[in-house]
């Protein structure tokens, strides 16, 4: 029970630092739009990934073919920074059964204020 709880805080706190850069957006900032932003994380019913979308599995991903995506996530959560670097594992993370999180590998890129 108790690692469930610290591992729910830490998937929380991954969303936010992911999806926020660390800063709080104010509602001037934040924008609503049809087409995800390139990183964006959120979680699918499906048993398949959507297009432009990747399950959060902790996978490892080739830079040359997502250097956009890798511009935003670095190697932080995994990969030799040089040839490959990994999505976040979120695998068994969901709050709800038959539910699994995604990263937008294609959409706008996130601009800093």
């Amino acid at each position: 029970m108790k690692n469930h709880f610290w591992k729910k805080a830490a998937v929380l706190s991954l969303l936010a630092v992911i999806l926020l850069g660390g800063t709080a957006i104010s509602p001037k900032q934040a924008k609503a739009s049809s087409e995800p932003y390139m990183g964006e994380i959120t979680m699918y019913p499906y048993t398949f990934a959507p297009k432009g979308w990747l399950k959060c599995e902790g996978q490892l991903l080739p830079i040359a073919q997502y250097s956009a995506l890798y511009s935003l996530l670095g190697n932080n959560f995994g990969g030799d920074g040089v040839r490959t670097f990994a999505l976040p594992d979120l695998r068994g993370a969901s709050p709800m059964p038959n539910v699994d999180y995604y990263i937008s590998t294609e959409g706008l890129y996130p601009s800093r204020p």
